[in-house]
């Protein structure tokens, strides 16, 4: 089994992201270390960086992740700062955002993989869906966006679905297969 470090210190990423490459024949080891984020409106840019970096820091093959939410309503927004909006906005800021307005949203992962001294590279991946009038549901802590968020193909949001269900739309998901196939073929 091929191994593949992960940046990250959000335990449930580092269980989603192990669930999925398993099935790849890639074991994840999950590395916290401190990590200068660049400010940028594109995710690719920041996950590159995140990876160069700890690549050459750590000196192992890495990959780490940028999510963000995008409503259609708006240019590149929340975007890379989804989680400052939520924190400024909450529910009922961001809500009273698209009133009026088209409810169409995405979510969007990039994954960065870097091996120490090569160029780093990117996959995405997309899951189109709709923002609710209200929260439904019990998202997890660090994933707010779940309540109000409904995947095309469903009528609930991600915070009323399972992990399992939630498997079969996730941004993050599509992302870390594409990266797999890439990476047993390299």
């Amino acid at each position: 089994m091929k191994t593949i470090y992960l940046l990250t210190s959000n335990p449930g990423k580092v269980e989603e992201t192990r669930l999925h490459l398993k099935k790849f024949g890639i074991d994840v080891v999950a590395k916290n270390i401190e990590i200068p984020e660049i400010k940028s409106d594109h995710q690719e840019d920041i996950a590159i960086e995140k990876v160069k970096f700890a690549a050459k820091k750590i000196k192992k093959s890495v990959i780490a992740e940028d999510t963000g939410i995008y409503f259609e309503a708006y240019k590149n927004f929340p975007g890379t700062s989804s989680r400052w909006i939520f924190e400024s906005l909450g529910y009922e800021g961001i809500l009273k955002l698209l009133e009026g307005k088209t409810r169409k949203a995405y979510f969007k992962t990039t994954v960065g993989f870097c091996e120490p001294g090569k160029k780093p590279k990117t996959f995405v991946g997309v899951c189109k869906g709709e923002i609710t009038a209200k929260p439904r549901g019990t998202p997890h802590p660090r994933l707010p966006y779940d309540a109000i968020f409904i995947p095309e193909g469903d009528e609930r949001t991600f915070a009323e679905i399972t992990k399992e269900e939630k498997a079969k739309y996730s941004h993050r998901t599509k992302a870390l297969e594409k990266f797999a196939k890439w990476f047993n073929k390299n």
